[in-house]
């Protein structure tokens, strides 16, 4: 039974660490989101402006390409588990309680049995 609880609070604290830096993650995204929202929002209201007040060529081009793929969001919460020493020291006793756990759960069922 101590086993288990051990290694329900280190599932508590893993989890801890990834949501925590996925907010951190989340948080540094946020101002490409809506930067990315506003552009294509101006570039709806601009196609819809007719030819003598729309905008000459000087003006910069929306850029099409979206910065939010999957792979750099990836990248991006590893590298901030392994810079934060937070979600690191989180991340890291969550795991080794739940081998803790795991190894005390299995000890304590093996000794029981003749």
């Amino acid at each position: 039974m101590i086993g288990a609880g051990i290694t329900t609070i280190g599932i508590l604290l893993l989890v801890l660490g990834l949501v925590g830096a996925s907010i951190e993650v989340y948080a540094q995204l946020l101002p490409a989101l809506v930067q990315q929202i506003a552009q294509q929002q101006l570039s709806a209201i601009r196609e819809q402006l007719p030819a003598t007040l729309q905008p000459g060529e000087g003006t910069p081009a929306v850029e099409s390409g979206s910065p939010f793929d999957s792979t750099d969001i990836f990248t991006s919460l590893i590298e901030t588990v392994i810079t934060n020493p937070l979600w690191l020291t989180l991340m890291v006793i969550g795991v080794v309680l739940i081998y803790l756990g795991l190894f005390i759960t299995r000890r304590q069922g093996s000794s029981g049995q003749p």
